[in-house]
C-alpha cells in the first residue's frame, strides 16, 4: 500500500497551507501563523516565496521567535547548545534576566524586518512523483517536519507534512 503512494496522493496545496511573501515584514509572519493555530490546522511553519511564486525558504515558529527576541548566544559565533543533561551553564541564567529587561521593546524593534532576513533556507524539495519512500528518507535524515513539492521552474505546489506520512504508516499498520 505505502509502496504505491506517491506526493501526489499526500501533499497538502498551498492553498491550504500558510505561505508569505518574502518581503512581507515578521509581524505578518506571526499573524499568519496565529490564525492558523486558531483555525485548528495546527500548522508550525510556512513557506516564503518571492513575488512570482517561486520557493525561497520557510518560516517556522522557532525562527519567528528567535528573530524577535534576538537572544544573546544565537548568534554567537562558537557558541555550542548545550544538552540538558550537562547541566545549565554558569552564566546562562544571569544573561536570560538581562535579556529579559526590555524584551517587549525589543520585540517592537524587530516586527518590521521582511522574513527573508529570518527565513530558513530550503536544502530539499520534492516533486508529484517522488514516492512515499523518498519524502519518509529526506524527512528523517534531514530532521525536518516539513518538504515542498515544487513544480520544474520551483513554483511552489504545497508540502508534505511528516504528520501525514506518520499517518500513513500508522494505517498501514493497523491494517495488518
Amino acid at each position: 500500500m505505502l509502496d504505491s503512494l506517491s506526493v501526489r496522493d499526500l501533499y497538502v496545496p498551498i492553498d491550504e497551507y500558510p505561505h508569505i511573501d518574502a518581503d512581507a515584514p515578521v509581524s505578518e509572519a506571526f499573524a499568519i501563523l496565529d490564525r492558523a493555530l486558531e483555525a485548528r490546522t495546527r500548522y508550525r511553519s510556512m513557506l516564503v516565496r518571492d513575488k512570482d511564486g517561486l520557493l525561497q525558504g520557510y518560516l517556522t515558529m522557532r525562527d519567528l521567535i528567535r528573530a524577535v527576541a534576538d537572544f544573546p548566544h544565537s548568534k554567537k559565533p562558537g557558541y555550542k547548545y548545550y544538552h540538558p543533561f550537562d547541566g545549565v551553564p554558569e552564566d546562562f541564567t544571569a544573561l536570560s534576566l538581562i535579556w529579559q529587561e526590555g524584551f517587549t521593546l525589543k520585540i517592537r524593534e524587530e516586527i518590521g524586518i521582511p522574513v527573508r532576513r529570518v527565513m530558513t533556507p530550503v536544502e530539499d524539495v520534492l516533486s508529484l512523483d517522488d514516492p512515499f519512500g523518498k519524502c519518509v528518507y529526506l524527512m528523517l535524515e534531514r530532521n525536518v517536519r516539513m518538504l515542498p513539492v515544487v513544480e520544474k521552474d520551483t513554483r511552489v505546489l504545497g508540502v508534505v507534512r511528516l504528520v501525514d506520512l506518520f499517518q500513513h504508516i500508522a494505517g498501514a499498520i493497523r491494517d495488518q
